[in-house]
């Protein structure tokens, strides 16, 4: 009877740490971890049963297991998405340098900018905003900086000489 406690106590345990790991992948709201929790005092009280030193034993090991396993969740949780943290986006780098050509040009609005609407530069229509001006339709504007999808623009009286996008070198 004695060795079927312990077998069942350990088995508890081990059901319990594998529905804690469960939870990491999951969203259960808690759910699985309550759950996982229970499985693991319920197997921890079996191994009690089966004897005081099998009972310390298992709190012991599972007293060394249990930190560990949290410290991996919460790094686990602190990567994902729902961490607030963003991931760095190899794509965002590559249309940052596609629009890196706008810098320093002039265009025209196509729309009022209250204080986004859109440009038009060499025949190309791009989303873009003031620094919280407004500009009417119809204006010049330079582009001023672009930060990823980002343009910024600032008003600009006449266009200046400029070279057409096909005669960028982006070499």
């Amino acid at each position: 009877m004695e060795g079927q406690l312990l077998t069942f106590g350990v088995g508890l345990i081990c059901a319990g740490l594998l529905v804690l790991i469960a939870e990491a992948f999951v969203v259960s709201l808690g759910l699985l971890s309550a759950i996982g929790g229970g499985l693991v005092l319920i197997g921890l009280v079996m191994c009690f049963k089966a004897g005081i030193w099998w009972g310390l034993s298992a709190l012991f090991g599972t007293s060394l297991v249990l930190p560990f396993l949290l410290l991996w969740m919460l790094n686990l949780f602190r990567k994902e998405k729902l961490s607030g943290r963003a991931e760095e986006n190899p794509l965002q780098e590559l249309d940052n340098h596609r629009l890196q050509w706008l810098v320093g040009k002039t265009g025209k609005t196509l729309t009022a900018m209250a204080p986004a609407g859109k440009v038009d530069f060499d025949g190309k229509r791009i989303d873009a905003i003031t620094e919280g001006l407004i500009v009417a339709k119809d204006n010049w504007v330079r582009c001023r900086l672009v930060e990823g999808h980002r343009v910024v623009v600032v008003p600009e009286t006449a266009p200046g000489p400029q070279k057409t996008f096909d005669e960028l070198d982006f070499s």
